[in-house]
């Protein structure tokens, strides 16, 4: 470990696992000290979904004529919610909730709601083999 310690995140979910923690934090310096944070792992939305969403937000935005980050706007505040916020007396309405910071069952509800709106009111959904 010469030169320092580098951050490093371990998913403590086995037994090996818990060994390699173990034997990491036996090598690692206590000088200067550090911070050790432990928490319960939380499953982020993967990689595939979020294209999926970006995929249908690109196909509403063909029919509307919205940008397809103006369409994620919209649902993302018709799904979370929004307010108004001013800066400089410029007033804009944001959402409540982005979606980049939800977990994998929060981002789905997210996107079957923001599925199930785009077909209602535009006509667009995603073949599932599209997906």
């Amino acid at each position: 470990m010469a030169g320092g310690v580098t951050e490093r995140l371990f998913l403590l979910g086995s037994e090996g696992a818990r060994r390699n923690l173990l034997a990491y934090l036996g090598r690692v310096p206590l000088e200067p000290a550090l911070d050790v944070v432990v928490r319960h792992h939380v499953e982020r939305r993967s990689l595939q979904a979020n294209a999926r969403l970006w995929l249908l937000h690109k196909l509403a935005s063909d029919v509307t004529g919205y940008a397809p980050e103006e369409m994620h706007e919209f649902a993302l505040m018709r799904h979370f919610g929004h307010r108004e916020v001013t800066v400089g007396g410029i007033t804009r309405t944001v959402p409540l909730k982005r979606s980049s910071m939800r977990d994998k069952r929060e981002f789905g509800e997210f996107m079957e709601a923001t599925e199930a709106w785009y077909i209602a009111e535009f006509g667009v959904w995603l073949d599932q083999q599209a997906a």
